[in-house]
């Protein structure tokens, strides 16, 4: 699942600096620091390889590998793929990869299952192993991972600034300047990196918690950013901001309060956690960072750090651009030009697909031409809106009123939609349109579920209005129960 929040561009006025020294500061990290590690990590796999222990080593690998269940990779598989251990280093060097991934196995040498401990040959492969870590510890990744045997202050903050491949920083780098561009202007730049860099500590302490005793580690900017997911979720608040999502295949934008987003978010996180199992994926320092920039955020907002005047902002260029686009849309209306109006008015849509406004408008420009394709499918559409708001709910009720009008009391409903729709209109008091659709469907001679629920609730209605058509209903009601 991918959830993007894409509601402001950059400006002069909120141009995120911090954001963009934090992006820079990731990228000379990547570059310079970390540019030469791959060769150091080579050239220590070269070394140990030219010692010959590695095919000693291979040979215990599989004796082990026969009594272990549960093995990411069969070595005997890997034996058919590549050429005999000791004529290839690019071979042999994955081979020291598969030996690596599993670290049980150097446990259950140590341990004496495979050889004796006592004998020539383990000493051998130990002192050669103690070189082959010598020349890694060489390399600024492994000098700086967040190790989880050990707590290094460097490894804590550095980190943080370090990526596995260009895949992973450019991931990162693309959620950070997103989040950027709206929390650091709402912060500030100070308290903005100061809460980078707590929430950073934050995921390294939920990773550390959780891995403890580990000979592994974790690097990245994503415990950060994930902090950043977390305080932007709470500052906003119930504010409505536009974010895109990918659920598998589906995708869209959408506009909703920014607090949704810390369960949608969190929830994943945890989710994933529990079901990959195993991932080179730190989910649970994603969490970690989620509630900590979420308390942070939290703290800042209870503390009146927040800057009220950016997050209540008008919207920026993309606002301005959608009011022209609806101004326009009324002026086509105005002017009796349908297609220029839907065609102004379905991007605004795919965005904002809860504003009773666009809807009413673009029913009225399907209704300039009853021979319209799309004056039934845009009718019912509205009809299945939700309702949660009076404004919604005026809109429904108008729609179906006006539907009816261009269709002479001949609209084309579902007629599951028909029931459910009688009774959202009895309920909320526009009995002409219930019981216009219940008379309807009374009419039929098939049973049809939900219906006397709606004739119930209607007669309800009437009854409250005083009406006397509350008897006939009743009695529509009971003779359709049975």
């Amino acid at each position: 699942m991918l959830i993007l929040p894409l509601d402001r561009k950059p400006t002069r006025e909120n141009f995120p600096y911090v954001t963009a020294a934090l992006v820079l500061a990731n990228l000379l990290v990547f570059l310079l620091l970390q540019g030469g590690d791959r060769h150091i990590e080579e050239a220590a796999a070269d070394r140990y390889i030219d010692s010959g222990v590695l095919e000693l080593e291979w040979v215990w690998f599989n004796e082990w590998a026969e009594f272990t269940y549960g093995l990411d990779v069969d070595p005997e598989e890997v034996d058919e793929w590549l050429p005999p251990a000791g004529e290839a280093h690019w071979g042999d060097r994955l081979r020291l990869m598969v030996i690596d991934s599993e670290p049980a196995f150097h446990d259950a040498l140590e341990d004496g299952l495979i050889i004796d401990p006592d004998s020539d040959q383990l000493d051998q492969w130990r002192q050669a192993r103690s070189v082959l870590e010598a020349d890694r510890e060489q390399s600024f990744t492994r000098r700086y991972l967040l190790r989880f045997d050990e707590i290094a202050p460097g490894g804590l903050l550095m980190h943080m600034f370090m990526h596995g491949g260009i895949g992973h920083l450019v991931g990162n780098m693309l959620f950070l300047v997103l989040l950027g561009l709206l929390l650091e202007p709402a912060l500030g730049g100070v308290r903005y990196l100061a809460l980078y860099l707590a929430a950073g500590l934050g995921a390294a302490g939920a990773s550390l918690a959780i891995n403890w005793g580990m000979a592994t580690g974790s690097l990245g900017a994503s415990g950060a950013i994930a902090g950043l997911m977390g305080a932007f979720a709470v500052v906003y608040g119930l504010r409505k901001v536009r974010f895109f999502y990918w659920a598998f295949v589906y995708f869209d934008y959408v506009r909703a309060p920014a607090l949704i987003l810390l369960p949608l978010w969190l929830g994943w996180e945890l989710l994933a956690w529990m079901i990959y199992e195993g991932s080179n994926i730190a989910y649970e320092a994603h969490a970690g960072g989620i509630v900590s920039g979420a308390l942070l955020g939290m703290l800042a907002v209870w503390a009146g750090q927040v800057r009220r005047d950016v997050l209540d902002a008008p919207e920026g260029e993309d606002v301005r651009e959608d009011r022209r686009a609806i101004a326009a849309a009324e002026e086509a209306l105005a002017d009796l030009e349908p297609a220029k109006a839907k065609r102004l008015l379905r991007p605004l849509l795919s965005r904002h697909g809860d504003e009773v406004r666009l809807w009413s408008l673009y029913f009225t420009a399907c209704r300039l031409r009853p021979d319209d394709q799309e004056l039934d499918v845009i009718a019912n559409r509205i009809l299945r809106l939700p309702g949660e708001t009076g404004e919604q709910r005026e809109l429904i009720i108008e729609t179906f009123r006006r539907y009816r009008q261009t269709r002479n009391d001949r609209p084309k409903i579902p007629l599951r939609r028909a029931v459910v729709l009688a009774g959202r209109l009895a309920r909320w008091g526009d009995v002409d349109g219930a019981s216009f659709l219940i008379d309807l469907m009374s009419r039929s001679r098939r049973s049809i579920p939900g219906l006397p629920e709606a004739v119930g609730a209607l007669a309800e209605r009437l009854e409250l209005m005083g009406d006397q058509r509350a008897e006939r209903y009743r009695e529509l009601g009971r003779s359709l129960a049975h």
